[in-house]
């Protein structure tokens, strides 16, 4: 399917913006549309979409595995939280607990992971089986050089290479009760990991 980036990113903006019932604990955020489109753009581009296996680690309401599928690419939807799933556009789509996945070996893997804030390395487990199931792993998380060299050094034990590809302003909004701004800023990279 041919659709251009702006397309793209008006597309995934039909995609419900939801906080799920896990909460704050599981740090579920949406990943907005402006972000999600040009992290697909990047990958799709690399050749790691169309035609190919991707899976969405964290989904909640698939705006990453829908824009897969709208690239040319057949995507599963990975998800803890019922009720973000059941908001998914997406065709293919499992209720899991990660690592805990129900897939074999994919193409890529495209995610949004919790960052850790709440619970230190809650990213690990989506980074263990991200790097065990592909051979190209996209992740919008935090940017800090240290977060990127413990990614890295990771993903070398693994046989992988590792680059930042982007860093964006993000705007958080005001999801939780504890929250004291309308809007938080701040930088998150677009980390790739990938065999060589």
């Amino acid at each position: 399917m041919r659709i251009s980036k702006k397309a793209l990113e008006l597309e995934l903006e039909r995609v419900p913006e939801k906080v799920g019932r896990l909460g704050v604990r599981y740090e579920q955020y949406p990943t907005p549309s402006y972000v999600a489109a040009d992290v697909l753009w990047e990958a799709y581009v690399r050749g790691d979409i169309e035609g190919k296996m991707v899976l969405d680690l964290g989904c909640g309401t698939g705006r990453l595995a829908y824009g897969v599928e709208l690239l040319g690419g057949r995507a599963l939807c990975v998800e803890l939280d019922e009720t973000l799933l059941q908001e998914s556009p997406c065709l293919e789509k499992a209720k899991a607990f990660i690592p805990y996945v129900p897939s074999r070996k994919v193409d890529t893997v495209i995610m949004n992971p919790p960052y850790g804030t709440k619970r230190k390395k809650a990213d690990k487990p989506f980074w263990d089986i991200a790097l065990e199931l592909s051979r190209s792993v996209y992740s919008i998380q935090p940017w800090a050089e240290g977060l990127f060299n413990v990614i890295r050094r990771n993903a070398l034990s693994k046989g992988f290479k590792c680059e930042v590809l982007k860093v964006y302003e993000y705007h958080l909004k005001m999801l939780y009760s504890f929250h004291k701004s309308r809007r938080k800023r701040m930088e998150v990279a677009l980390y790739h990991c990938f065999k060589p």
